[in-house]
């Protein structure tokens, strides 16, 4: 009975304690410095152009101001980079504000037909043991639940997009329109964990690679120079 009773307190202790702490942060991103928007490991890293990655309409999956509107000019519908970080059930469920700007949108978007889960069991499980897996077109990432948020920065809008995972987003968002955001400040709380999508215009560029564990508000995902 043993195993059985301590197998109960971790899966309490997990579910109710371990998933809702909140580690003290120092940010210190420099000029052009984006942080990383959450704890987790490294999906993809891929370059966005024409607003397509993989034939996948980047304004879609990041649910910025007008997506579906054909032509669309908003974020990720130009050129620039896709990073994705998989935030897991150990990690941390604070998304943190990648850069400092305004905030110029904020906007919820559910599933329209339920939300499934963002890897399969293999994935996820290699998620656990420090590998990466591609989720980028998998039916989770394009149909869940989604919370994203607009930051207006001199080089250009950067868009933070948190996918919910297969229980439901379940997350609130700490940001308003018109909130002067500083990078490394809380952004939102995913209580399930997810998928966190940080589109950066073409000035930015990547310093992760796929598979790489990050921090967030502490590593730097990428850099800008003028």
């Amino acid at each position: 009975m043993l195993p059985l009773v301590a197998a109960g307190v971790a899966a309490w202790y997990l579910r109710r304690v371990y998933r809702f702490r909140d580690p003290v942060r120092l940010p210190q991103a420099g000029p052009g410095d984006a942080l990383s928007p959450a704890d987790g490991t490294v999906s993809f890293v891929r370059r966005v152009q024409g607003g397509q990655v993989d034939q996948v309409r980047v304004p879609d999956l990041l649910n910025g101001p007008d997506a579906s509107a054909p032509g669309a000019s908003g974020p990720g519908a130009g050129d620039g980079w896709l990073i994705g970080v998989f935030v897991g059930p150990l990690d941390v469920h604070y998304a943190y504000q990648p850069v400092s700007g305004t905030v110029t949108h904020v906007a919820r978007r559910d599933a329209a037909a339920g939300n499934v889960p963002l890897a399969g069991a293999g994935a996820a499980l290699g998620f656990l043991a420090g590998r990466a897996a591609d989720l980028l077109v998998t039916r989770g990432t394009l149909e869940n639940a989604r919370l994203s948020s607009v930051t207006a920065t001199p080089f250009g809008d950067v868009t933070l997009t948190l996918v919910a995972p297969g229980r439901g987003l379940r997350g609130v968002s700490y940001q308003r329109e018109g909130d002067e955001g500083r990078a490394g400040f809380k952004a939102a709380f995913m209580q399930e964990g997810g998928l966190a999508l940080l589109h950066l215009p073409p000035a930015f560029t990547p310093s992760v690679g796929v598979g790489d564990r990050v921090t967030g508000a502490q590593t730097v995902i990428a850099s800008a120079r003028n």
